[in-house]
Parts: C-alpha cells; sequence; structure tokens
C-alpha cells in the first residue's frame, strides 16, 4: 500500500500502473462525478477549475471531448494541502486515490471514471508550473469567472478565448484529435515500464530527470511569449521541481487575537515547505507609527499563543516587513490578500528580485480579527454575561 501525508494521518491507497488506451469518457458517469467532486471541493472553498484539453472541449462545445480518457482539473499548490484532507471525504462518496506522481498529480477514480489533478506551483510572480510540459500565466487563474456545465459551477479563465490561442494556437476552435491513444500490447508494456522505472528511481535522478525536460518545455513556452508580446521576469524559479530538504516558509503579522483563520493559515503555509517561520509585529513598533492602534496582547504573550500551535516551528519578531526578509533565511513568502500596503509591496519586489517564492493565501471565509474584536465590543456593551 502507497500513502500520503495529510494533516489528518497517513492516507493509504492503492497505486495502479494507468493506462487508459481508447477508453473515452461515459459522460452520464462523469457528469455525476462531477457533481459530488464540485460538493467536496467546495467545502473547502480552494481556486480550482477545468484544464488543457477538458477545458478546451467545455468552452468549444460545453461537452466533454470525445476522444479523452479522463476528465483534467487544477489546483494551485498552496490549496494542496486542504485537497489532501479532503480526499478523506472523497474516499467515503465512493472517489478513491488510484495514483500520485511527485511532480504534483493526482489521479481519482469513481466508478471506473477517471479525474485527473494537476498542481500548479508558482515559479515567477505571474507564472505557474504543472510539474509536466505546461505553463500557466497566474492572470488567468486568478482573473475567472464560472461557467456553468453540466450543472456544476466551474471557474474559468475570465478571457479564455485568449488564454486558449496562447496555449494552443488560433485553430483551437477547430475539434482535433491531438493525441492518439494506442491500445497495442507494445504500446501497453512501453507505458508501463516507462512508469514503473519513474516511480521508482531515487529522488535526485528523478527530478534532475524532471527538470532537463522542463527546461525544453520553458524554452518553447518562451517563444509563444516572444510571439504574442508577453513579457516575462526574469527570475523563474523552475528548480522548484527539485526537492529540498528544510524549505523554509516566512509569514508575518500582527496575530492578536488568534482565531480559527490564524490557524488555518498557518496550516497551508506548512503544507508549502518543512519549516515554518512566523513573524510577529513588535507592539512598541506598531504604537510608535499608530498610536491609537488598540493591541490587547504583548509581543511576547502572542509569541507565545503562536508557538503553541504545531503547524509552527519558529517564532521571531520583526518592524518592518520589508527588512525583516532580507534579515532572516526562507525559500516561501506567504502573504494574505489584505497585505497589499507600502511595505508589502518592497517585501514582495525584494522576493522576486532575489529568486523568494511569494505565494498569497486566501482569508479563511466567516472569520476575522476585526469582525471578532467588534463582537465582542458589541457584546460588553449591551452587558452580556461575558463581561461579569
Amino acid at each position: 500500500m502507497a500513502h500520503i501525508k495529510t494533516s489528518k494521518g497517513f492516507l493509504e491507497y492503492n497505486s495502479h500502473l494507468l493506462f487508459f488506451g481508447n477508453k473515452v469518457i461515459n459522460k452520464e458517469v462523469m457528469s455525476d462525478n462531477l457533481h459530488v467532486l464540485s460538493l467536496c471541493l467546495d467545502k473547502i472553498d480552494i481556486n480550482w477549475g477545468p484544464a488543457f484539453g477538458t477545458l478546451i472541449g467545455i468552452v468549444r462545445n460545453n461537452d466533454f471531448q470525445p476522444w479523452k480518457p479522463v476528465f483534467d482539473i487544477y489546483i494551485l499548490k498552496e490549496d494542496e494541502e486542504r485537497f489532501k484532507d479532503v480526499l478523506w471525504l472523497m474516499v467515503e462518496v465512493g472517489f478513491e486515490l488510484v495514483r500520485y506522481e511527485r511532480r504534483g498529480l493526482y489521479y481519482l477514480k469513481r466508478n471506473n471514471e477517471y479525474i485527473k489533478v494537476f498542481v500548479l506551483r508558482k515559479i515567477s510572480a505571474d507564472v505557474r508550473h504543472t510539474g509536466g510540459s505546461d505553463f500557466i500565466h497566474e492572470k488567468y487563474l486568478q482573473n475567472t469567472v464560472t461557467w456553468n456545465f453540466k450543472g456544476v459551477e466551474l471557474n474559468v479563465p475570465e478571457k479564455v478565448d485568449e488564454y486558449l490561442e496562447f496555449q494552443y494556437g488560433s485553430d483551437w476552435v477547430t475539434p482535433k484529435q491531438t493525441v492518439i491513444y494506442s491500445n497495442t500490447f507494445f504500446a501497453k508494456l512501453w507505458h508501463w515500464m516507462t512508469i514503473t522505472i519513474q516511480d521508482h528511481l531515487p529522488d535526485n535522478i528523478y527530478y534532475w530527470w524532471l527538470y532537463q525536460h522542463r527546461q525544453k518545455d520553458f524554452q518553447k513556452f518562451e517563444h509563444r511569449c516572444e510571439k504574442y508580446g508577453i513579457d516575462l521576469p526574469k527570475i523563474f524559479q523552475l528548480s522548484n521541481i527539485k526537492p529540498r530538504k528544510y524549505k523554509k516558509v516566512l509569514t508575518v503579522g500582527v496575530y492578536d487575537l488568534i482565531h480559527k483563520g490564524h490557524v488555518e493559515l498557518y496550516r497551508r503555509a506548512k503544507g508549502l515547505g518543512d519549516y515554518l517561520i512566523v513573524a510577529v509585529q513588535d507592539s512598541d513598533f506598531i504604537l510608535k507609527y499608530k498610536p491609537t492602534a488598540k493591541i490587547l496582547n504583548s509581543t511576547e504573550d502572542r509569541k507565545y499563543m503562536i508557538k503553541a500551535i504545531r503547524y509552527v516551528d519558529e517564532v521571531i519578531t520583526y518592524k518592518d516587513v520589508d527588512e525583516i526578509v532580507k534579515e532572516i533565511d526562507f525559500d516561501v513568502f506567504v502573504t494574505g490578500p489584505d497585505q497589499c500596503h507600502e511595505g508589502f509591496q518592497k517585501a514582495i519586489q525584494w522576493c522576486e528580485d532575489h529568486g523568494k517564492e511569494h505565494i498569497v493565501l486566501s482569508r479563511t471565509s466567516g472569520v476575522s480579527s476585526s469582525e471578532l474584536k467588534s463582537k465582542i465590543a458589541s457584546k460588553m456593551e449591551v452587558g452580556h454575561p461575558l463581561e461579569k
């Protein structure tokens, strides 16, 4: 039995050497699978949607591609830990995890139909990578609209025509099968041999082999960008597909009133690496520039509470965010969507200039420090039992 590590423990599964041959999707069964899948993924509120050839079929014909054997979807790297946790629920409703590949690829099976899940990781400020041959601009993943596909709300790029033309050329609107699936004995044998060898390669050899192939794929991506007049940043972290021991993640904040949203932030941030550093802003520094700020807990008390959270490995104090990123050793800088003032902009720019990965994690819906403080204040004003 193989297994993957989740925050709920090790999830065991039977790993399969998949070969689809000339199999095609059973539309009725896959439609049911998508409804169940969406119910599970919507519980964890992550960014996901159709990918690659699957997206073409949906946009062009509002249907499954007639020759595809699997349904392709994407998730973002920062949501992978939440996705792994929801796999427990998916197993309960009939899904099986039948294969996982180190580059960031999951295969799910339900009622003999397969869903392929690509994990997209950032390799620069505005480009993500599947770990395979495909690279995607961040804007097509963040600027999305909902597309009702057979009763399921899916995220597709707002400028989907522009994306598909860039990815596949102007003739993407013309149906054509670009991948031919063979069902011969020799094709099956070659596929199984290749996959078996890859599965058993030591990490250092596997990632070296993967890196060589991905460099060639990235050159093709660069040529397409040049053709369409798209400027690319100078620094890319294609080496992210190489294993790095003790990958350090940094996140910063005030964290005055610890709540579920903070714990969820730390859990997801820890999933992006091996060692999580939480920087807590110094109270005296805050009050120096914001004398009216209402800090309930001292710097040391806030650090004490955060250190007790099991996802956190180290807690430090900082003053200016654009200075702390220069002072400590880390690989990934994690921020929230509301951390966007000038200091954060400088810190993010420094990260991009020095090859550090920057990831924005969405807020946990339904909870925030300011809302909690307002609720407490309102209850105190009306003589709620809490004040006694």
